[in-house]
């Protein structure tokens, strides 16, 4: 789940620093949780409590912007108190989109080297290589990460990291960069020139388009860019946009995506692997699960392949329900929210606890417990779709399907590569069928596949 930068913290350890890092937004541990780092530039140590309150602004703000607002659980927020030696940023005073200087030319010895005028004047930005030096020292296992300019001064980009100013504007200019360095959006106010994303394209067919599940919800549509009217844009009125605005459906759902890449709605389960339970008497297993708001979890349970009528997160299994020797209880849990359009949605994640249990005539079982994440795309599928694992499949796979009658329905499937398994449907009539993957003759996935 998170970045990598072991090389970078060996690389740069003559060049980074330890700094003070604070909790704002505390949810849960930081590899069950999408971390977000703030750090600070051009604050000298005595201000670096303006730094904390206007860190703890801009957190508090982004959670008010659906869809963060629904997945706020999801999330933790840390202050990295990063030391200037001087206060302010850079302006060198040499955009010529303006007339220069637009306010005084400056350049204080800030840790970043943030500076205005990057390319146009108000695109303020900063020195990447010292930023991931710095997350990788002090929150190395971060997913999201801005930077605050001690300025007033109205400013901001996007890249690598998000970078804002402290203008009265500054907590909508993170939630705009953040579209862009963690939802991977383009703007929709100007066109830059960058290729496709989810809310930029180069297709015009609102049957076709990426967006398609959208157009005429919602104000969504098919909108040309006024600068390059061959790309267009889903919406007039988008947080990409303008600010002080909403993200749009297709931007909502492209954050929502990331989201359910990054982490898993499972915090915890029991019983926990290699836990010893009687088999003459009934036990109880159970997810604590990290819940949308409001949530829109769906969760199901199969013991040896057979679904149980249950969807809560917890359920008992009595001794007579198990068969002598092993047996196996799957529970898995998606995220059936309204803001993604599931039924046509390009990929379904969804997480699977499964429980093996031994039942032996000496009456007790040792419990195998393990979570893993799988993605399901397409879905609806016409021709084939792929299922990718958060881990490697054993080679020995097998993949059946069963129609509404429960008709086994032979598949083609083989491996692309050590986790992504590719399944033939091009020959099947349309329908909704019931997917199964097995490895090692045990059963891993069970779950709804639409044909088109």
């Amino acid at each position: 789940m998170k970045k990598t930068l072991l090389s970078l913290f060996i690389g740069s350890f003559c060049c980074a620093q330890v700094f003070d890092v604070v909790p704002i937004l505390q949810n849960g541990t930081n590899d069950k949780r999408i971390n977000i780092a703030v750090l600070g530039d051009g604050f000298t140590a005595a201000q670096l409590p303006s730094f904390v309150t206007s860190t703890q602004n801009t957190v508090d703000y982004l959670f008010t912007k659906s869809p963060y607002t629904e997945y706020k659980n999801y999330f933790n927020a840390y202050a990295i108190k990063v030391i200037s030696a001087e206060s302010g940023v850079k302006h060198p005073g040499t955009a010529t989109d303006v007339t220069e200087p637009v306010f005084p030319v400056s350049n204080p010895n800030n840790y970043f080297s943030s500076t205005f005028d990057n390319g146009v004047h108000r695109c303020y930005y900063g020195n990447e290589t010292k930023v991931t030096q710095v997350l990788a020292f002090n929150l190395p296992d971060f997913d999201i990460a801005y930077v605050l300019g001690n300025t007033s001064e109205y400013g901001g980009c996007g890249g690598t990291y998000g970078f804002a100013s402290l203008n009265s504007s500054a907590n909508e200019i993170v939630v705009h960069e953040l579209g862009h360095s963690f939802g991977s959006l383009a703007d929709e106010y100007w066109f830059s020139g960058s290729g496709e994303s989810s809310n930029k394209t180069q297709i015009s067919d609102p049957a076709t388009i990426k967006w398609k599940n959208w157009v005429g919800l919602n104000g969504v549509g098919v909108y040309p860019y006024a600068e390059s009217p061959t790309w267009y844009r889903p919406h007039q009125s988008c947080e990409m946009r303008y600010i002080n605005r909403q993200f749009c459906s297709v931007c909502k759902e492209a954050i929502i995506e990331k989201i359910h890449a990054l982490v898993s709605p499972v915090d915890s389960y029991v019983p926990a692997n290699g836990s010893a339970v009687s088999g003459n008497s009934s036990v109880t297993f159970t997810v604590t699960e990290i819940l949308p708001i409001p949530n829109t979890l769906v969760n199901s349970w199969t013991l040896n392949g057979t679904a149980l009528p249950f969807t809560s997160n917890s359920t008992t299994i009595a001794p007579e329900q198990l068969n002598n020797g092993n047996n196996t209880l799957i529970f898995s849990v998606n995220d059936n929210n309204p803001l993604v359009k599931v039924n046509n949605h390009s990929t379904v994640h969804f997480t699977n606890i499964t429980w093996t249990l031994n039942k032996s005539v000496l009456g007790t079982s040792e419990v195998k417990a393990e979570e893993r994440r799988y993605a399901i795309y397409p879905n609806p599928a016409e021709n084939e779709f792929y299922i990718k694992g958060k881990k490697d499949f054993s080679k020995n796979i097998n993949v059946v399907l069963y129609d509404a009658s429960g008709k086994i329905i032979p598949v083609k499937f083989d491996l692309r590569d050590s986790y992504t398994l590719f399944v033939d449907i091009k020959n099947l009539p349309s329908g909704i069928y019931t997917l199964n993957v097995s490895e090692n003759k045990g059963l891993i996935i069970s779950q709804k596949i639409i044909k088109e």
